[in-house]
């Protein structure tokens, strides 16, 4: 029984130890084009943006923006809705306008090859794509702090095969907690021997 414990536990580091030597995905999410400082009354808009995509498809995807509400409303969003689908085939959108926060997800009908042939054309996708545009208003004078919020289990990213991939588990964090395990396995072992 004891070996049986042991052999999981090792079996699991030595399986998050493999997870974590692949290197993560280099795409990134952001928000760009919020002012330095805004005026009540003024309009604006940001755009949330992918970056660093190198060869990888986005399929669908859930933000959380956050915003400080005695600063900012909400105005609009504003998908980019071409690279995910159209007619019989557009994607499902919704946003919830909150005080202090955009929620706002897509999902495509269209196949993982259907995609890529819309997000990269000829085979090469850019480097960046548009996910929505956001229109704020200005409520008092003073410095918008924008940010994507609530990232994990809901909020995230989802490329082919609907797999999530964004947020990515950092390398390192994964390393470690595997190499905790083995080490509990061991001292277990070593405690029952």
């Amino acid at each position: 029984m004891r070996r049986a414990i042991f052999s999981v536990c090792a079996g699991l580091a030595a399986g998050l130890l493999m997870v974590a030597a692949q290197p993560a995905q280099a795409i990134n999410v952001e928000i760009q084009g919020a002012p330095a400082g805004v005026t009540a009354g003024q309009e604006f808009t940001v755009d949330i943006v992918v970056t660093g995509i190198i060869d990888e498809i986005i399929a669908a995807w859930d933000i959380d923006v956050a915003f400080d509400s005695a600063l900012l409303s909400n105005a609009s969003v504003t998908i980019n809705s071409d690279p995910f689908g159209s007619g019989e085939d557009e994607p499902i959108f919704e946003a919830f306008l909150e005080d202090g926060l955009t929620d706002a997800f897509l999902v495509s009908f269209l196949g993982d090859d259907d995609i890529r042939a819309l997000q990269c054309p000829g085979d090469v996708c850019g480097p960046s794509l548009i996910l929505a545009t956001l229109g704020f208003t200005a409520i008092a004078d003073g410095v918008p702090v924008i940010s994507l919020a609530n990232w994990g289990v809901f909020n995230d990213i989802k490329c082919a095969n609907n797999q999530q991939c964004y947020p990515v588990p950092e390398p390192g964090s994964l390393a470690l907690l595997g190499l905790g395990m083995l080490g509990m396995g061991l001292a277990r072992r070593r405690r029952n021997a």
